[in-house]
């Protein structure tokens, strides 16, 4: 303990002696200082008081000058937006076929050529009538339409005593979204086109590619002569297709079409619809594979 005490007090002592050091430095630099000032003469104290006085002001204008000059010539960059422009839809192609005697059918083309804007839902008016523009149907209804594509409105069968000549559309005001960053993979699989006498008979199946079930996918066909001329139209739909699922369906004309020669089917899937696609049961988008099951 008494060793301890020793060393504490030596140090202390020490410290002491090193700050009584600094102390003394720095008085040898204020009378160094004071010697120096000393022999100045007051004149120039209060020629340095009054240049200070003028310098703060003259301070402020110096800066105040600089920065309207600064300001005068600055031009800030223009912030430019550009709304993305959206062309309107466009009903490219329309037409009534005669079934039998009474019984007619016909169809509406609409294309969207905007490359990332869809419609989720559009209204529409379909009015068929003669040529002296008396109404024989009038059909309302809704659909979507993707982007960069073409809808094809298939009315498949009416009937009426008056042979309808024209179809009148209005389309309802169209809200486009942003197509949604969804990966669509379907597969179109033996399209079969048979032509009898009294009918035509078209079968074909679908293969769903991806990892998900698919609620609804629209089906509409079209059917070309060899002039590629459309013959005849109709529409199904599927539901619930699973992962990996092949569906098959058909479409059936009870008329004879002897023109046909090609079928083409378009599959459609709402991708606007965030409903539209679920997972299998007992499986999650953590565990489901990307690969088509077997």
């Amino acid at each position: 303990m008494q060793v301890w005490a020793v060393g504490a007090t030596l140090l202390e002592g020490e410290t002491n002696r090193k700050v009584t050091m600094q102390n003394e430095r720095l008085q040898e630099v204020f009378i160094y200082i004071g010697d120096k000032v000393a022999p100045v003469n007051k004149k120039w104290w209060y020629a340095l008081g009054i240049f200070l006085v003028v310098l703060i002001p003259f301070y402020y204008l110096a800066k105040f000058g600089f920065v309207s000059l600064i300001t005068a010539r600055y031009q800030a960059p223009q912030i430019v937006y550009t709304a993305a422009v959206k062309l309107p839809l466009q009903i490219i192609d329309k037409k009534i076929f005669t079934l039998s005697p009474n019984v007619y059918a016909g169809y509406v083309r609409i294309k969207n050529i905007n490359l990332e804007w869809g419609v989720p839902s559009l209204e529409y008016t379909v009015e068929f009538k003669t040529l002296g523009g008396t109404s024989i149907t009038k059909v309302n209804g809704s659909t979507f339409i993707l982007p960069s594509s073409e809808k094809l409105i298939v009315f498949s069968r009416f009937t009426s005593q008056t042979k309808p000549d024209e179809i009148a559309v209005a389309l309802a005001d169209t809200h486009f979204i942003h197509k949604p960053d969804v990966a669509v993979n379907l597969e179109l699989e033996r399209t079969d086109l048979q032509i009898n006498p009294d009918s035509l008979v078209i079968a074909a199946g679908l293969k769903n590619l991806m990892a998900l079930t698919v609620k609804e996918i629209d089906l509409p066909v079209t059917v070309f002569n060899a002039k590629n001329e459309i013959v005849a139209v109709n529409f199904t739909s599927i539901n619930d297709v699973l992962s990996g699922e092949t569906r098959t369906f058909q479409y059936l004309w009870p008329v004879a079409v002897p023109d046909a020669v090609r079928a083409e089917i378009n599959p459609q899937i709402n991708i606007f619809d965030r409903n539209i696609f679920s997972t299998p049961a007992g499986a999650t988008p953590f565990n489901s594979s990307t690969q088509p099951v077997p």
